[in-house]
């Protein structure tokens, strides 16, 4: 190994890619975020519960309509997550109802 000084950045995402936390740092992110990507009445009644491997993410939905609500926002959605988390992150969304009903949208 190299003792020339490197970006800290770089060192970061080394040690992120190494120990295989990219993932749970991108679903933080979203978290995070989430308000901002559908906005505050939506992220009342919806909320992100994790990403897949695949880029697919899992959000709970309070009820069926409000899972149709986001169906809606798809194209959207995915320009804001595009934005906030990087360009081909999210590469679809799996919408759930609280009572455990999927709405899968590939988005």
């Amino acid at each position: 190994m190299s003792r020339d000084p490197r970006p800290v950045g770089e060192e970061i995402e080394r040690v992120l890619r190494s120990r295989g936390w990219q993932q749970q740092l991108l679903a933080a992110r979203i978290v995070a975020r989430w308000p901002d990507v559908v906005g505050e009445p939506v992220a009342m009644h919806c909320h992100p519960r994790g990403i897949e491997d695949d880029g697919t993410l899992l959000v709970m939905a309070d009820s069926a309509a409000w899972a149709t609500q986001l169906s809606y926002l798809r194209g959207a959605l995915l320009d804001r997550l595009a934005t906030i988390v990087g360009p081909g992150q999210v590469k679809q969304v799996r919408v759930r109802t609280e009572g455990g009903r999927s709405r899968h949208r590939r988005l």
